[in-house]
């Protein structure tokens, strides 16, 4: 994207024909916020159709700006079809909002209608320069954005890992759980779109080439280990309590963290593809944990209950499945290595593709559909910011609705976030560009600084949005400062204009149909339930023998389980930013959403062992939990739904006492064992089993008691609230 505004402006500079060049780039930025991952097809596609459309829009938008009246009806629709296009999905929506942009930017304002022409030529090359550019990299690299979503899923996995290694000594920590909790929605997010483009590219490229094949086995590397990590949750208050006098729970943390930082470096890794020799195994740290183990285990004076201890086993066997997977992940970035070529057999991976959805436009010309209100509240703020801005004779006015365009977004919380972020960003970003003007006074210096800004902006702008402000509002001052002095009114003016706009959207978004994450809550709550009660399902049945594990029938319900928790987590923090009178008991909604993320964690230790346990034992005894359990989630759901007390199952546990007896029986033979000097046999592993299962099986009855308790708490309060 930098390159593709600042050259035509060198050249522009050297050539004397600057205006020609600004107007250039501004095609090349309109057409560059249009871009999005994807196949070359789909790329091509929606670049030319911005290329073409952008500069009509701007054109059209110019000519009749004299007319006032003809010019807020034209905003008024031109802006209502680009946003409606957000029903045909995201790559729709990216070309409807560069749409806003092109005709909010003020392009050809007051120049004759031959210039407005040639304005018009200069931003149609300047898309299709942009085009050109980005379809050639795609050529040359088809598989770059895909490249850098894994890896900063790899990335982010380091951080969870690192994160999670401290609940070994710091149990009771909040802000760690909290934490936790949002990395991982990140993960999940960026693992679906993952999922999503690599299975659009093979397709595109009518198979895997090595590279694809690639990344698939590190995508599935990737989910492998974040589910063990997952796997790892245990009760650390628990774990602590008995052996918070030990070394050991350090040393646990320590080995954890390590490999996360073997993620960091493999997600560094896959984004400049680098080759990683194949990562070393933690063999040593492991083999140190076991010693450490058996002398806390075979002490004489012990006081630690031997469930605790077959716990910490378990969680030291899972560390070596991690640390084997990580390793084998570690191979996967050299495409050309043989023994990875069969690895991705068997894998039904279209199984994986979530289908976007879509409509026509007679299905959204209502008020029921998000997208209409959208459209028609977008289309109200911008003709208002127009209005406004000719009221009080503003000097650039349109920059009043060209921030209502990027400001405004269908959720009320979304949009006063970046109200709050454009605000401070353009105060920020024009304290620093009035700095480097006073410092320098010279075109190349500016084009110099254009690129870091440039590059800085557009790694940053659908990240961390104030920083992305920032850096842009310097960004764009550079750019007018190539053909006008930019004095300290033209940056005031911005701020006024940005401070106006940011007023009119917040207010328009308060008050024309406002969009309230209470409205979809409902909703997320439901299918995060649906979700967890099919994962759960899938798990348990292969514990029962009721049929093997289909590992990709699993992977897809463990997908949906992990995307609806995400998903939920998600409109809780939207919703944090509405009103306090249109929100749910925020208390109880968040103990819901950590309920119902423990209940996945749990599910995901028994699927973790689902398969090496299933043949092993044949547990009959869980199918009345398992449909008790079942029951109970249903109950919940349908409590929520129609916002009535959810109906009980007393005593959930009860029927574990099957499991419950069998580990105190297995405990007590081998603290028999112990006492007579025995430090193998065939006891150990039984009952390691044993307490997995057990623990893991309590711990679910546990969490789904405790989610439909907090949803009742739920359904009372917002009874009461309505009454």
């Amino acid at each position: 994207m930098t390159w593709c505004i600042v050259f035509p402006l060198i050249i522009g500079v050297y050539t004397d024909h600057i205006a020609e060049a600004i107007n250039l780039a501004i095609g090349a930025l309109c057409v560059g916020l249009s871009d999005s991952p994807g196949t070359w097809q789909e790329k091509a596609k929606g670049l030319l159709g911005g290329t073409f459309i952008n500069p009509i829009a701007a054109v059209c938008m110019a000519i009749i700006m004299p007319y006032t009246v003809f010019a807020e009806i034209y905003l008024f629709f031109a802006v209502f079809a680009s946003a409606i296009m957000s029903i045909f999905g995201n790559r729709a929506t990216m070309i409807g909002n560069s749409i806003l942009v092109a005709v909010s930017l003020g392009v050809g304002f007051g120049l004759p209608l031959s210039n407005i022409g040639v304005m018009g030529v200069f931003l149609f090359i300047g898309g299709l320069w942009y085009t050109l550019n980005s379809l050639l990299l795609w050529q040359i690299r088809p598989y770059a954005s895909i490249e850098k979503i894994l890896g900063e899923s790899y990335i982010l996995m380091s951080q969870y890992f690192e994160t999670k290694a401290q609940l070994f000594t710091q149990p009771n920590n909040n802000s760690l759980q909290n934490k936790l909790f949002t990395i991982q929605t990140k993960i999940d997010h960026q693992q679906e779109e993952v999922r999503t483009l690599l299975l659009g590219q093979r397709s595109a490229l009518q198979g895997a080439t090595p590279l694809g094949r690639s990344l698939i086995l590190m995508l599935r590397a990737s989910i492998d280990i974040f589910e063990k990590a997952s796997a790892t949750h245990i009760s650390y208050s628990e774990l602590h309590q008995h052996l918070h006098q030990t070394d050991l729970l350090e040393d646990l943390q320590k080995t954890f963290s390590k490999m996360g930082l073997q993620l960091n470096t493999l997600g560094r890794a896959i984004m400049s593809r680098k080759k990683v020799a194949e990562m070393k195994r933690h063999f040593e740290e492991l083999e140190a944990l076991q010693k450490k183990f058996e002398t806390i285990r075979d002490h004489q004076e012990r006081n630690i209950p031997i469930d605790i201890l077959a716990e910490v086993k378990n969680i030291m066997r899972n560390f070596n499945r991690i640390d084997r997977t990580i390793s084998e992940a570690s191979t996967y970035t050299d495409p050309k290595n043989s023994q990875n070529i069969g690895f991705t057999d068997g894998l039904n991976l279209p199984l994986f593709k979530t289908t976007l959805e879509k409509g026509t436009f007679s299905d959204h010309l209502t008020i029921k559909s998000i997208h209409f209100r959208h459209a028609i509240r977008i289309s109200i703020a911008m003709v208002a910011g127009m209005i406004v801005a000719k009221f009080f004779d503003l000097d650039r006015g349109y920059w009043v609705w060209l921030c209502i365009s990027v400001i405004l977004k269908p959720s009320f919380a979304i949009t006063k976030q970046r109200m709050l972020a454009r605000i401070i960003g353009t105060i920020l970003g024009i304290i620093i560009a009035l700095g480097i003007l006073n410092l320098f006074n010279s075109q190349l210096a500016f084009i110099l600084f254009l690129i870091p800004f440039g590059i800085g902006t557009f790694a940053t702008l659908f990240k961390d949005y104030r920083t992305g402000i920032t850096l842009l509002t310097p960004f764009i001052l550079l750019m007018i400062s190539l053909s006008m002095p930019v004095t300290h009114q033209i940056a005031i003016s911005r701020v006024v204009d940005t401070c106006i706009g940011g007023l009119i959207a917040f207010l328009v978004s308060s008050f024309v149909f406002p969009e309230f994450e209470i409205r979809k809550i409902k909703s997320k709550l439901l299918e995060a339930i649906e979700a967890d009660c099919e994962y759960f399902t899938e798990v348990l049945q292969s514990y029962t023998n009721q049929r093997s594990l289909d590992k990709n029938t699993y992977r897809l319900s463990r997908k949906k389980a992990q995307l609806a928790n995400a998903n939920l987590a998600v409109s809780f923090q939207n919703m944090l930013g509405d009103p306090k009178s249109n929100q749910l008991d925020g208390s109880n909604l968040y103990s819901f959403i950590a309920a119902s993320r423990m209940l996945f964690a749990h599910i995901a230790t028994l699927s973790a062992n689902a398969e090496r346990l299933s043949q092993k034992y044949n547990f009959t005894e869980l199918r009345i939990f398992e449909d008790s359990i079942k029951k109970q989630l249903n109950n919940i759901a349908k409590g929520i739904k129609e916002e009535e007390a959810i109906i009980e199952i007393d005593n959930l546990s009860d029927q574990l006492q099957f499991f419950i007896h069998k580990t105190d029986e297995l405990s007590c033979l081998r603290e028999k064992e112990l006492k007579k000097g025995i430090k193998d046999s065939p006891l150990i592993k039984e009952l390691s089993d044993y307490v997995l299962i057990t623990n893991q099986l309590l711990r679910v009855s546990k969490n789904v008691k405790f989610m439909g308790n907090y949803a009742n708490q739920l359904i009372y309060i917002n009874n009461t609230k309505l009454s």
